[in-house]
């Protein structure tokens, strides 16, 4: 009997999902389009929220206050996925990219994350002290824990993720995610 094989074990899959944030509507049904032909149907959404009220880092970027959602993918994958699809969202962005004010600017953000049973799991390009390096230039975080039947922020947790549409959002993810075998 192999002791090591015993022990190492892929991982469950999980629920991902996008936090897609913007200056204008007219993004959202092509960003949409593009992230389901990356990673498959889109399932749930969250409501609409305004992210500039917990945040202006990207109003500038974007060129005005910025609105924000959250889409789930509706099969399960795996998180060694958040790699591959974070290069993916990244392209995406690119694809929306324009002149504002003399300078190059997206038009959207789109950060991929994924939940399961424990936690949520968000992927950045940026390293800092509480990330963990994936590879190819990608960075994933813990932002939020479940524990007792409800999710739990971390020092880091951006404020807009204890916010009413994202918690209830995830709550639903995490219930689907169950369902589906996770």
């Amino acid at each position: 009997m192999n002791m090591t094989r015993e022990r190492l074990k892929d991982s469950a899959p999980a629920k991902f999902f996008f936090a897609i944030a913007g200056g204008r509507e007219s993004y959202r049904p092509e960003a949409e389009s593009l992230l389901a032909a990356c990673c498959g149907e889109l399932d749930s959404r969250s409501a609409l929220y305004r992210f500039s009220d917990f945040s202006t880092y990207y109003d500038e970027e974007t060129g005005g206050p910025v609105w924000k959602y959250l889409v789930g993918v509706k099969d399960l994958l795996h998180p060694e996925e958040l790699v591959r699809i974070k290069h993916e969202t990244e392209r995406i962005q690119a694809g929306f990219a324009r002149e504002i004010e003399g300078r190059l600017g997206r038009e959207i953000n789109i950060d991929p994350g994924y939940l399961n049973g424990w936690q949520v799991v968000l992927a950045s390009v940026k390293n800092f002290t509480h990330r963990i390096y994936l590879s190819a230039g990608v960075y994933a975080e813990t932002t939020l824990l479940y524990q007792k039947g409800g999710f739990l922020p971390l020092p880091w947790t951006y404020a807009d993720y204890l916010s009413d549409p994202v918690l209830s959002f995830l709550a639903g993810a995490r219930k689907e995610w169950s369902r589906q075998g996770g």
